[in-house]
């Protein structure tokens, strides 16, 4: 009898040691290196950066999110129960982190990690790659670069879209604007680089590599312009309203 309640103990004391040894696993919004920039009925935005050798939490996705790459990185992503990943990661890229995605990340360089996760908060159906590996298990589904003209001020490349989001890169020229926002659904609007802004009467507003700009559906156009020697980047999420997909 005192083997069989030595036993019991011995294995109550592994069962605690084991749980002591895994991490808790705490929702994107608990994450201290997620900053949230911008909340809305249909994203979450935040402003993510990491110091090189340190690491962000464990944490779940409760909703697909789209990560935008602001630096290249070198880093080692963990998910409970799967081998180590190590990724190079490069400005610019991005990727679909699914609802229900549980890791962590450690960044292995000696760069600083800096990203936008755009959280989509409407329900996501029919997610396909356009010119842009989003997901990386998925072919392309892009019909070539689009032909750029002499009177071109601006190239658009679709990157991935859903039932309810289209995602597109627009790369703005050398001392080119583009207007942008749509009087049937709001947009989203990530620089990449830096860019000025204006609408209606006020003055330019100067936007810097992670800033975010919100459209809303029906309301006037933003002009975005480049005023330096190399094009600027923005990455543009058209979200499509409640209902059916349009």
């Amino acid at each position: 009898m005192k083997a069989k309640h030595t036993f019991f103990i011995v294995m109550c004391c592994l069962a605690i040691a084991a749980d002591a040894q895994e991490p808790a696993v705490i929702p994107l919004a608990s994450e201290p290196h997620h900053h949230l920039a911008l909340h809305n009925a249909y994203v979450n935005v935040y402003q993510v950066e990491v110091a090189p050798h340190d690491s962000v939490l464990l944490h779940r996705h409760d909703a697909d999110a789209i990560s935008i790459m602001l630096s290249d990185s070198e880093v080692t992503v963990r998910a409970p129960g799967k081998p180590e990943v190590h990724q190079k990661l490069v400005d610019g890229q991005l990727r679909l982190q699914a609802r229900g995605y549980v890791h962590s990340t450690s960044i292995d360089g000696e760069t600083p990690y800096r990203n936008i996760t755009v959280e989509l908060l409407l329900p996501q159906q029919g997610a396909r790659n356009l010119c842009a590996h989003v997901i990386s298990a998925l072919p392309l589904n892009c019909s070539g670069a689009q032909a750029q003209t002499p009177a071109a001020a601006h190239i658009d490349q679709p990157q991935f879209e859903t039932s309810q989001t289209y995602i597109t890169l627009i790369r703005v020229l050398p001392h080119q604007s583009v207007a942008l926002g749509d009087p049937g659904r709001p947009e989203l609007i990530v620089a990449l680089d830096a860019v000025a802004t204006a609408g209606g009467k006020g003055p330019e507003n100067s936007l810097h590599a992670g800033d975010i700009v919100w459209l809303e559906a029906g309301k006037p156009s933003q002009v975005f312009k480049n005023g330096g020697d190399k094009e600027t980047r923005l990455i543009s999420f058209a979200l499509n309203p409640p209902g059916p997909a349009k």
